[in-house]
C-alpha cells in the first residue's frame, strides 16, 4: 500500500497482482525490460563475481522473472516483496523452473523494516522498480547497500524521470509540468516518484560503488506511435533497442534505467 508519509514502504500490488503480471510480463514492453535486464546480467556478473553459487538478495522481487534464471543455475536466493501475493507468485514461479529449493528465505513486508533481519552478506542485491514507489528512497537504497559485500554487485533499475519529463513534452502536458507533480490515480501501475539518473548516480558513487554498466530500457518504444508499434516484430524493436540502449542520447530517455554498480 502507497502511503504519504516520507517513510513510504512503496506500493503494495497485492490488489492488482493480475493486471500487474499482464501488463508487465504479458506484453513486449515487459519482454524487453526482462530481455535487456538479463542480457546486462549475463554479460558482466560472471566476470564481477566469479563461478560458483553467489548469494542474491531481490528485493521488491515480484514474481521473481529475474532472479529465477539465477535459481536454475545455482545460485542462493533471497526474496523480499511488501505484497504477499507477488512472493506467493515467485514461489509458483521458481516451483515451474524446478528451483524453489533455491530460495533460502522468503520475508514478506517494506524493504525497510525487513533488510535489519537478513544476515548479509550478499554477492548481487537486485532492486528493480522499486525505488520510485518510495518518497524518499536514498535511505532505503544505502540500507540495502549495506547488506552488500565488498567486490559485491547491484542491479538497479528505476522509473526515469528524464523520459516521464520528455513524455509529457511530446502530449502538450505543460501544466503538468510546470506543476512538477508527478502523482498518478491510485491504484494505477506508473510510479509516483520516478527519480532523476544523475541524482541516483551520485548516491551510488557518494556510497562507494563504481559503475559497471549502463543501459536505457525502452529508449523508444513507449515513444512509437500504436498502429507503428503493432506492425513491427518483437524481434526487430529488440534490435534496435540492444542498438541505441547503451549510447546517449537515447540511453537517458529510456522508461527504465539499469545500472550495475561494484562495492569496492
Amino acid at each position: 500500500m502507497q502511503e504519504d508519509s516520507k517513510g513510504s514502504p512503496g506500493h503494495n500490488f497485492d490488489e492488482l497482482k493480475e493486471r500487474f503480471q499482464n501488463n508487465i510480463y504479458g506484453t513486449p514492453k515487459g519482454r524487453l525490460r526482462l530481455d535487456l535486464i538479463n542480457e546486462d546480467l549475463e554479460a558482466h556478473l560472471t566476470e564481477r563475481l566469479g563461478e560458483g553459487a553467489w548469494r542474491v538478495l531481490d528485493i521488491g522481487c515480484g514474481a521473481a522473472m529475474i532472479s529465477g534464471r539465477l535459481a536454475q543455475a545455482g545460485h542462493r536466493l533471497t526474496l523480499t516483496d511488501l505484497s504477499a501475493e507477488m512472493l506467493t507468485a515467485a514461489r509458483a514461479n521458481l516451483e515451474s523452473l524446478g528451483a524453489a529449493q533455491a530460495c533460502e528465505e522468503w520475508r514478506e513486508g517494506a524493504m525497510q523494516d525487513v533488510l535489519p533481519q537478513l544476515q548479509g552478506p550478499y554477492d548481487l542485491i537486485i532492486i528493480h522498480a522499486v525505488l520510485e514507489w518510495m518518497d524518499d528512497p536514498r535511505p532505503a537504497l544505502e540500507l540495502a547497500l549495506s547488506k552488500l559485500r565488498r567486490g559485491g554487485v547491484l542491479s538497479l533499475a528505476f522509473y526515469n524521470r528524464n523520459s516521464l519529463i520528455y513524455r509529457n513534452l511530446l502530449q502538450g502536458n505543460f501544466r503538468k509540468l510546470k506543476k512538477n507533480n508527478w502523482r498518478h490515480r491510485k491504484g494505477g501501475l506508473t510510479p509516483q516518484n520516478p527519480l532523476d539518473p544523475d541524482e541516483v548516480y551520485g548516491w551510488l558513487e557518494q556510497a562507494g560503488l563504481r559503475q559497471i554498466c549502463k543501459r536505457g530500457i525502452r529508449t523508444f518504444y513507449d515513444f512509437m506511435q500504436k498502429h507503428v508499434a503493432r506492425e513491427r516484430s518483437y524481434e526487430d524493436v529488440l534490435e534496435m533497442e540492444r542498438a541505441h540502449s547503451q549510447k546517449e542520447p537515447y540511453l537517458s530517455l529510456g522508461r527504465y534505467i539499469h545500472v550495475l554498480y561494484q562495492k569496492e
